[in-house]
C-alpha cells in the first residue's frame, strides 16, 4: 500500500470514503432520528429503493454502515 502524503493526513478518514457509503450513513442516521422505531434493515432497503439499486446486499451494507458509524464517532471525539 502506498504511503499516505502529508497533506492528505489532515483529511479525516470518513471523508475519503465512497460517496454512496457516506450518503447511506447520513440517510440511515436521519431516518433513525425522525422515526426511532425504524430498523437499520428497513432504512437500508429504503435507501436502496431511493438510489435505484437493483442488487443491494443488505448484509454488506450493514457492515459498511457500522464501520462508517465507528469512524464518525471517532471523528466527533477528535474534534471536541
Amino acid at each position: 500500500m502506498p504511503k499516505e502524503k502529508d497533506y492528505s493526513k489532515v483529511v479525516p478518514k470518513i471523508y475519503k470514503k465512497n460517496f454512496y457509503s457516506i450518503a447511506m450513513l447520513f440517510y440511515v442516521e436521519g431516518q433513525k432520528q425522525i422515526v426511532p422505531a425504524v430498523t437499520i434493515e428497513q432504512s437500508l432497503y429504503s435507501y436502496a429503493k431511493l438510489m435505484g439499486f437493483d442488487n443491494f446486499d443488505v448484509k454488506s451494507a450493514s457492515v459498511t454502515l457500522s464501520r462508517l458509524r465507528a469512524e464518525f464517532i471517532d471523528l466527533n471525539y477528535e474534534t471536541t
